[in-house]
């Protein structure tokens, strides 16, 4: 495979994630430049503090003065903006909050691309912005409307976001919880057995918003195409990962929460095409790549037409005990 990030210099919001971080191990292995800009020096210093060979910045993506300094200091190639608030219930109750961070730090980010002249900008999106209910959600879908007319508006930049689900023992994963609590003994909440989720590893995350950057053409919204899970098969799965069986209480729906995910909803499936993912950017469980274009667009996609049903986790259920499984140990060793 030819090298795409080779000599280009890649900058990461919100660096100091799990994701982020994970970007990051991944690009240093093909000869680029690393910025990571974040907020919390803590971590910077944690993560990155003895590797002379990535850029520390600390900067908030709502504060565009500082942004807009970044970026005409590094000249950045690539921008991949992971940097959001995204706590479901807490955004119900902090609804500015997260429209200052999730939708005017986005917009701060986009206008920083277009005035430095980056060559593409790529937005992590989330599952919740699909048919959204809660704040966080409708924050996202709002983002990546946003980047979608941007890239309509550029004359250069190109922008383009990647919507996926629930990363195993990513910050803020139920799984890592569940065990963690397990462990000493406790009980564990749980919404409904009916309840479904997508879920997938780091390295796959990762896999999906490297290639989706590379791929874009402009104003796509990037989809990998992975498995859900019910409750029911999740907490199973889990019992026989600790050999013993799990006490639970179900609680009923949280604040935001819904029962079912939606990864392409009804209304985007005339407009749901095929992509791919980079060669060497595939694992055996997520090996498929879409993308809805825009629907209005002076660009021509030259991909083929997506012919399945919307993508809800509801419809596409795995209830393959060993499968999980093996997918959640993947998970947990990717986050350590």
């Amino acid at each position: 495979m030819n090298n795409p990030f080779k000599n280009k210099t890649v900058l990461i919001t919100g660096g100091t994630g799990s994701l982020g971080r994970a970007i990051i191990q991944k690009l240093k292995k093909y000869n680029c430049r690393i910025i990571v800009y974040s907020r919390d020096e803590g971590k910077q210093a944690l993560y990155f503090g003895h590797d002379k060979s990535i850029i520390r910045v600390i900067g908030d993506i709502r504060d565009y003065n500082q942004l807009s300094k970044t970026f005409r200091l590094h000249k950045p190639n690539y921008v991949i903006h992971t940097a959001a608030l995204k706590r479901i219930d807490d955004m119900e109750y902090y609804p500015e909050e997260c429209v200052k961070t999730n939708i005017q730090g986005s917009i701060n980010v986009a206008n920083a691309c277009l005035e430095s002249m980056v060559d593409k900008c790529i937005l992590v999106s989330t599952d919740k912005a699909c048919v959204p209910i809660n704040v966080y959600g409708a924050s996202k879908f709002t983002a990546e409307r946003l980047f979608t007319n941007t890239d309509y508006n550029s004359n250069h930049t190109i922008f383009s976001s990647v919507r996926y689900g629930n990363v195993i023992a990513s910050r803020g994963s139920f799984i890592p919880l569940w065990l963690n609590l397990l462990s000493e003994g406790k009980d564990i909440n749980v919404t409904s057995l009916e309840c479904t989720r997508f879920l997938f590893t780091l390295e796959d995350a990762v896999n999906t918003v490297l290639s989706s950057l590379i791929n874009s053409i402009g104003g796509e919204v990037f989809i990998p195409y992975f498995d859900s899970f019910d409750m029911d098969t999740i907490i199973k799965s889990l019992s026989i990962k600790i050999d013993k069986p799990i006490n639970y209480n179900t609680i009923g729906m949280r604040p935001g929460e819904k029962f079912h995910e939606d990864m392409i909803a009804k209304t985007e499936l005339p407009f749901t095409y095929q992509s791919k993912f980079l060669d060497g950017f595939t694992t055996d469980h997520c090996s498929k790549l879409l993308c809805v274009i825009p629907q209005y667009t002076h660009k021509k996609y030259n991909l083929k037409k997506y012919d399945g049903p919307e993508f809800n986790s509801g419809i596409f259920l795995n209830k393959n005990h060993d499968y999980l499984l093996k997918l959640i140990n993947k998970g947990l060793e990717d986050a350590n």
